[in-house]
């Protein structure tokens, strides 16, 4: 059996970027850096996954370049405890003040931020969106970097097409339909928390028998949609102010895969 640890949105900085343009009441970013901690000490001793992915958002912006490179590399570092093979999507806020994602896949040492691999007999599709320079850098950087390209969406076609083993899909933005009723960031602009060009993405997934399910982030909440009979899982931050209590959320995945099924857990870190 195989087993997975999912993470996302954990809006690492080291101090409350409070010029940034974006709101953070709900950021508890004081908490990035011990929860991550938390989390591999668990992840290295206790869950000994096969596998760690994290579904971006590893930085809260500065809208500041140099600053958001000095912050992503901190944190980076930090990661590079992580004992099993760990991989991560890139979010807007890793992107907000970025000319092109190759900076980012620089220091995360990816030649391309949308790949797959295998792990045993399960593959494993890693999504990045691209950098539309033209769309600026406002809410959180999230129109600049809310789209995956033309050129990624064919790799995906012809690597799908090519693959026979089980699959699981790993991007930033949600994917699935979602009103977001309800939701404290989304609920008036819907719109932003979804990825671009999500329908052209759905039209290739669901002509596809071999995919298990999607993972995402950025929503701030964690919920499972199911579309096409495809289930669509969202995590939450792992620093939201969930419940309005400044107690960070502290969610993470474990998801065990049989061969066959996934069993997708929900847990919380507590701080």
């Amino acid at each position: 059996m195989n087993k997975i640890v999912i993470f996302s949105d954990l809006h690492y900085a080291p101090e409350r970027p409070i010029n940034n343009g974006s709101i953070i009441d709900r950021k508890l970013m004081e908490y990035a850096e011990p929860l991550l901690e938390k989390l591999i000490d668990k992840i290295n001793n206790e869950i000994k996954p096969d596998l760690v992915l994290n579904l971006g958002d590893l930085v809260e912006d500065f809208n500041d370049h140099d600053k958001d490179i000095i912050n992503l590399n901190y944190i980076w570092d930090k990661l590079k405890d992580i004992k099993p093979n760990f991989y991560s999507c890139i979010g807007n806020h890793d992107l907000r003040s970025m000319s092109s994602r190759h900076e980012v896949e620089q220091i995360m040492g990816y030649e391309h931020s949308t790949f797959s691999f295998n792990i045993d007999d399960l593959h494993v599709v890693v999504l990045g969106t691209y950098v539309n320079n033209d769309l600026g850098t406002a809410y959180g950087g999230i129109f600049k970097a809310q789209y995956l390209s033309k050129e990624d969406l064919e790799w995906l076609k012809e690597d799908l097409e090519r693959n026979n083993l089980p699959t699981i899909i790993c991007t930033h933005f949600g994917v699935a339909e979602d009103d977001m009723k309800g939701n404290w960031w989304f609920e008036t602009c819907p719109e932003h928390a979804l990825l671009g060009n999500r329908k052209e993405l759905k039209e290739i997934i669901k002509i596809n028998k071999n995919i298990l399910a999607v993972f995402s982030g950025h929503q701030h909440w964690t919920k499972k949609i199911v579309e096409d009979e495809i289930p669509y899982y969202v995590i939450g931050s792992m620093t939201e102010n969930i419940n309005n209590d400044d107690i960070p959320d502290g969610v993470y995945f474990v998801v065990e895969f049989d061969g066959e099924k996934l069993n997708v857990i929900e847990k919380h870190i507590k701080i």
